[in-house]
């Protein structure tokens, strides 16, 4: 919309329904995938599916709970925005969305490029663990495994599970870029302030001035506490969720890779993974870092112009810790990098003390799903 005062949130409208029929279908999915791994052995390969599905569908109505206050999180951002000091040109201005719409395009590129691999690896496996003389049916019996332990083989069936996993995939996918888009946008309005304090540095301002600016920086502080409020689940869901797949894809990493395919879209899957949460912790980070630079700016400030409004301003700085958070349990924070890292690399080896080298083209469980569709046809045909 033009301006914020024209969005509107409705139950009722297009895609309001639409979410809704894509959560009820995610749910019925995930309860697909639990049933299945409660009837096998529970490994990391039988719960990856179970860790891929369960986030999205809190992503989905996190997302969905955040459209219904949008309208009014948009206004009162906008009003925050206008009461900044404004850009020096129409360029910083339009170098925002530009930097937005980039990262978002480049993300889903990524996101795609790694999706066609995906499927590009399920061909390779299907022909070369293939069950039947139908290419297209022993595909779908690998899209869609989940579905066909409980149901018969269907066409249609098997094409909605794929379909379902694409749009699943962006999603997961998304949770991050939206991390992302949020933070490029809070983050716009710090270095806005900034470029403004910068132009009046080692300057003699009256107490006046510093008071306004002080203002402006808290609206801005308590408009990134409201966003941090309402998008911190699925922060934390993409945190958490990024983690999870790291540790699984390094363990992963230990095994042969039985073709060049393979290995091309596990190390092409593996590093957009570990891009992906580097990117998210740099650019929600960059919002603490800017929220920082109006203290090494007030330092500078001629003790004939130092005044109570200009220690307010530094106290503020100093003792709040502005950042987006993980419902609270973690901020972001450029620490959290290394945090995070360390993390990993002790997982990883607490993992690897019981790693069990596997194969991760295991065509006998192809072969054992396929006698078990065949009864559950065989079931139906002679009900």
């Amino acid at each position: 919309m033009p301006h914020p005062r024209y969005l509107s949130f409705s139950w009722w409208s297009f895609r309001t329904v639409y979410s809704l029929i894509f959560i009820l279908a995610m749910i019925i999915d995930c309860i697909i995938s639990v049933y299945k791994i409660l009837h096998g052995p529970i490994t990391f390969n039988n719960i990856e599916p179970l860790a891929f599905r369960l986030p999205i569908i809190i992503v989905c109505v996190s997302a969905l709970n955040l459209a219904s206050k949008w309208p009014e999180l948009m206004l009162e951002w906008h009003n925050i925005e206008s009461s900044l000091p404004p850009y020096a040109t129409q360029k910083d201005k339009r170098r925002q969305a530009d930097r937005i719409k980039m990262v978002f395009l480049v993300g889903m590129m990524l996101s795609l490029a790694e999706h066609l691999l995906s499927i590009t690896q399920a061909i390779r496996y299907a022909n070369r663990c293939a069950t039947t003389k139908d290419p297209i049916k022993n595909f779908l019996l690998i899209a869609s495994d989940h579905l066909f332990y409980i149901f018969p083989y269907s066409y249609w069936l098997g094409w909605y599970g794929k379909t379902l996993n694409v749009m699943s995939t962006f999603i997961w996918n998304y949770m991050d870029m939206f991390v992302m888009i949020m933070s490029i946008g809070l983050t716009s309005l710090f270095q806005q302030l900034n470029a403004d304090l910068v132009k009046f540095k080692n300057k003699q301002m009256s107490p006046s001035f510093w008071a306004e600016r002080r203002i402006q920086y808290r609206s801005v502080c308590m408009l990134c506490e409201k966003v941090d409020n309402a998008i911190s689940l699925i922060t934390m869901v993409s945190f958490s969720n990024n983690l999870y797949f790291i540790c699984v894809q390094l363990l992963k990493s230990l095994n042969k890779m039985p073709t060049i395919i393979s290995m091309v879209y596990f190390y092409f899957s593996l590093l957009f993974l570990l891009g992906r949460t580097l990117a998210v912790s740099l650019y929600a980070s960059a919002i603490h870092d800017e929220s920082r630079k109006p203290l090494g700016i007030l330092r500078c400030v001629p003790k004939e112009s130092w005044c109570v409004e200009v220690k307010r301003f530094a106290e503020e700085i100093s003792s709040d810790s502005v950042a987006l958070s993980g419902m609270k349990f973690f901020f972001l924070t450029r620490k959290l990098v290394l945090s995070v890292a360390g993390t990993i690399v002790t997982y990883e080896l607490v993992l690897i003390q019981f790693y069990e080298s596997t194969n991760l083209w295991d065509c006998e469980s192809l072969l054992r799903n396929f006698r078990r569709q065949q009864k559950l046809a065989d079931g139906i045909l002679a009900f």
